[in-house]
């Protein structure tokens, strides 16, 4: 690396127990934050193909564990697609 400043930062990040800890959070928090993108996607999409099968709004939040607006808001979603 060529700048000083950036072979101390990373000198700090990998080398200390802050920076390793510092690191570790961030890592852990960026993990999470996909989990939670990926359980919503997986959601909304059992919870369309419910709506296909006419299955009422109510019963798919419930069963999906979203509330009925974000349910709802998802079938309006799909449905200006599809037109």
């Amino acid at each position: 690396m060529h700048s000083p400043v950036v072979v101390k930062r990373v000198h700090e990040l990998k080398d200390t127990q802050n920076g390793v800890e510092l690191m570790c959070h961030e890592m852990e928090k960026i993990y999470s934050e996909g989990m939670e993108s990926g359980e919503l996607k997986k959601a909304k999409e059992t919870a369309l193909s419910m709506a296909e099968e006419e299955m009422d709004v109510k019963k798919i939040a419930r069963l999906v564990k979203v509330s009925e607006d974000d349910i709802q808001k998802w079938i309006d979603e799909n449905m200006c697609v599809a037109k």
